[in-house]
């Protein structure tokens, strides 16, 4: 049996500056309550290449029992992976150094997992999007008779912010981006390849993402440039509708039964 701690919450940093400090409180805030609940959970600051402002924000944090790596990426998959990769939790949830979580979001997604330990990735029910724009984004449960695995070929149901067994993040590691050959969104490429291999997608109840939106976000880059995800058998037509013909019983993208969900 595993020894370790049941979570590892990474929170990535770049050049986020001073309020990369908002987002370590928030992640820590949401610690504090895992911990009150029963979870063991460590913590994890990943400076990638950070300028001096931001290595302010996390000054106190190894005073406080977090452990702090520094790599030199400039690309957030390699730096998640470097964090899965040294990661001691039996799940991983990660945190951007200017978004926020609601602060019962470790606890709910972790009680998500555990409802079928080793294959469920829990994502938070919705996304605030805040800074230059506002809106909400309501995240859809792979159970939900309303998910269409086809859907993953046109549009990205979920983002990286989730919480998830560590296995998924070593067995199926973000690819880099390239947008001189026109590849990014390495986070869709994951939900792709994390579905085929058989996790469900799930929503934990009642929990909550603020997520900054920045004028030169990677996200709002890789669209300037018309990028695309890496390849994958989900851009297959015929390998999707084999898949929900159920020719596979074992296939992922049968749909089951809904669960109701509260929200």
């Amino acid at each position: 049996m595993s020894t370790g701690p049941d979570i590892s919450a990474v929170i990535t940093a770049h050049t986020e500056g001073p309020m990369a400090g908002l987002s370590f409180r928030s992640l820590l805030d949401a610690v504090g309550v895992a911990r009150a609940d029963g979870v063991t959970v460590e913590v994890l600051v990943v400076l990638d290449a950070p300028d001096p402002a931001t290595w302010e924000a996390f000054s106190e944090a190894e005073q406080l029992g977090c452990r702090v790596i520094e790599v030199s990426y400039g690309d957030q998959g390699p730096v998640r992976n470097a964090a899965a990769s040294r990661a001691s939790g039996r799940y991983v949830a990660f945190l951007d150094a200017d978004d926020l979580w609601s602060e019962n979001w470790l606890a709910e997604a972790y009680r998500m997992c555990e409802s079928d330990p080793g294959r469920v990735i829990a994502h938070p029910a919705v996304n605030w999007f805040f800074g230059g724009t506002n809106y909400v984004y309501f995240l859809t449960d792979q159970t939900d008779p309303g998910f269409d695995p086809a859907y993953l070929r046109v549009a990205n149901y979920w983002d990286t912010l989730c919480l998830a067994p560590v296995a998924a993040y070593r067995d199926i590691p973000f690819l880099t981006r390239d947008l001189a050959e026109g590849f990014a969104y390495e986070d869709w490429h994951w939900n792709m390849e994390t579905v085929a291999a058989g996790f469900i997608h799930r929503v934990a109840p009642d929990t909550l993402h603020f997520k900054r939106r920045r004028v030169r976000s990677q996200t709002v880059e890789a669209t300037a440039n018309k990028s695309l995800t890496r390849p994958s058998r989900f851009l297959d037509y015929a390998w999707i509708a084999d898949q929900e013909r159920g020719h596979d019983r074992g296939s992922p993208l049968r749909r089951t039964p809904a669960t109701p969900t509260v929200m």
